[in-house]
């Protein structure tokens, strides 16, 4: 696969292929990704719109319901209400008397409110008062349903629908219970909280029915209302609304899509607050992706012309190409056989012409990469005398340095000895013999060989730890690192301090990386001027300030060695020590 699906073939057949794969793939993927965002587009349209119209008809219940409340705690605190519940009546003029005059205070609210069908006022010892409202038989009304309903749950309204089979019967319009929504609220003595009665309240469907009728949901979509017990409490002629069971509503989310009759249904379902009602929406999904059924055909159709005349077009552009890239191909292989004297000629100033002056360019060249090649051997091997040369010289460093160190054990000068021996060994892996990379070990002894030069100059000021695991001590790493770190923690942080000092150093792996960490327990650096370290030793140009020339040197010298995700930073606390951290390559 390197080399591509034909690594044989010839260049024209691969680009018409490419182009022809990426065209079609380009149309197939728009045409499909265009339908399935239109198809998502209509979807959350519909869902939308569902869901404004159930909330509109949801709505607009709830303020009638709330309105049928509201009458209903209105009437059962008339004081005129509350005397006829309370008081028997001493004759049966005063029980007209006082039935007419609740008769009146309802009929105040009925004048106001067309949607009432009829109220009807019930007492415990089986009084009643209505409005439009008439018992059917002798029976007492205190024995319904509704009733018992009202006065054993006083504290809530209640909602009946379809209040099929009562004793009531409406005396001036021929409504049936089918047309009726009945509230039911208990009637409470406002001292006592006891229960004198109930209100019964019938509220007529047909305002549900302008509502939902009114709410559009596509040409078969529509909306019916549930009852808490999974009644129908209104719903229009679709035999769809008995196949919908109670259990497709557990669904959290409120909407869900349900096959019903082989075909699918987008149904949506929210609860009225408070009464445990539900509200339903159903629309069928063919019907709205009819659309795109259309809008998918009419694209196969574009995308047939356009694979045709895109095809067209990359024989003529594929030619534009292979051509003179054919004559340049000659070309080349002439100059393969050593004729230097040929050039591409063309017109053009596009790349392929570019390539054509770049192929001129590297014929004219030739003869002077030769000659450079010559110039560049002839400097290597004068380079490479140069070295000799420099490694020659500390000879005679290293020669009088052991004159020293033996003139100074004959005269059993012991420490000056050991300084000596030192400084042997600190000019021994400075020069390395011309070597920038040393193992991990030998810059440990060359920071040594330094650490105890300077034990000898403060002396009983300076103690150093050196920490680092064996199976890091071959790891190459550019020499001359550790002690200019060293050098600064003495200077900076030790030097300053009153108490005897000590530098560790550690080193560990992490991950890709090797770890080495400088540690003085100095006088640190000041917050700001830390920060402003860190952020030059981040920076590509790098200031070095006297402070800490050789923190930037070190740190400038990793990064060309190795690049930007290497280096140094510090970390301080002024007046608890310093911690030069610098990140290597494990490799070297």
């Amino acid at each position: 696969m390197r080399n591509g699906l034909f690594p044989n073939r010839s260049i024209r057949f691969k680009l018409l292929f490419y182009f022809v794969i990426i065209i079609s793939f380009s149309i197939l993927a728009i045409g499909l990704l265009g339908s399935t965002l239109y198809q998502n587009s209509i979807k959350d349209e519909m869902n939308t719109h569902t869901t404004q119209m159930m909330n509109q008809v949801k709505s607009h219940v709830q303020v009638y319901m709330e309105e049928m409340d509201n009458i209903a705690y209105y009437l059962s605190r008339n004081e005129t209400v509350l005397d006829f519940v309370r008081t028997p009546p001493s004759s049966a003029g005063e029980s007209q008397e006082s039935e007419n005059k609740v008769k009146a205070v309802q009929s105040m609210y009925l004048d106001k409110h067309a949607e009432i069908a009829g109220t009807i006022v019930v007492s415990r010892n089986g009084r009643f008062a209505g409005s439009k409202l008439e018992r059917i038989t002798r029976d007492p009304l205190t024995a319904e349903s509704w009733y018992r309903a009202g006065v054993e749950e006083p504290d809530r309204l209640h909602l009946i629908s379809h209040p099929i089979g009562r004793n009531i019967r409406t005396a001036e319009e021929n409504i049936s219970a089918d047309q009726i929504l009945s509230f039911v609220r208990a009637i409470k003595d406002p001292d006592s909280g006891r229960v004198l009665g109930a209100i019964l309240i019938d509220m007529k469907l047909d305002i549900i029915q302008d509502l939902i009728d009114a709410a559009s949901l596509g040409k078969s979509g529509f909306i019916f209302i549930m009852d808490e017990s999974g009644g129908i409490v209104y719903s229009p002629v679709n035999p769809i609304v008995y196949r919908i069971p109670g259990e497709w509503f557990a669904d959290p989310t409120g909407s869900s899509v349900k096959t019903i009759r082989s075909a699918d249904y987008q149904i949506f379902h929210h609860t009225f607050s408070g009464i445990g009602w539900r509200i339903v929406g159903v629309f069928p999904l063919d019907e709205s992706l009819k659309v795109v059924k259309e809008i998918r055909l009419f694209t196969a159709l574009i995308a047939v012309v356009t694979l045709f005349l895109a095809f067209v077009a990359s024989v003529y552009f594929t030619n534009s190409i292979v051509l003179p890239l054919g004559k340049l191909r000659s070309l080349m292989k002439r100059v393969e056989a050593g004729d230097l004297s040929l050039r591409f000629r063309s017109k053009s100033k596009d790349e392929i012409g570019q390539l054509g002056n770049s192929f001129n360019n590297m014929v004219d060249e030739i003869d002077n990469l030769i000659a450079l090649v010559y110039q560049e051997q002839k400097a290597k091997r004068e380079a490479e005398l140069k070295t000799l040369q420099a490694q020659i010289k500390p000879h005679f460093l290293y020669n009088t340095l052991d004159t020293i160190q033996w003139m100074a054990l004959d005269r059993e000068a012991d420490d000056i000895a050991e300084i000596v021996i030192a400084l042997t060994h600190l000019f021994r892996i400075s020069l390395s013999k011309g070597q920038e990379i040393i193992p991990l070990r030998d810059e440990l002894q060359h920071v040594v060989s330094y650490l105890k030069i300077q034990m000898a100059r403060y002396e009983g000021k300076l103690d150093y730890v050196i920490d680092v695991p064996e199976s890091l001590l071959s790891t190459p790493i550019l020499k001359i690192l550790l002690q200019p770190l060293v050098e600064n923690a003495i200077y900076h942080g030790i030097k300053p301090k009153t108490e005897k000092g000590l530098i560790t150093i550690r080193g560990r792996k992490e991950a890709y990386m090797l770890v080495l960490v400088v540690e003085d327990n100095g006088i640190g650096i000041p917050g700001d001027v830390m920060s402003r370290i860190n952020e030059l030793l981040q920076s590509e140009h790098q200031v070095g300030e006297e402070r800490g020339y050789g923190l930037f040197n070190v740190n400038e010298r990793i990064k060309l060695s190795h690049g930007k995700a290497y280096g140094l930073t510090l970390e301080s606390e002024y007046g608890r020590g310093t911690k030069a951290i610098l990140h290597l390559p494990l490799n070297g």
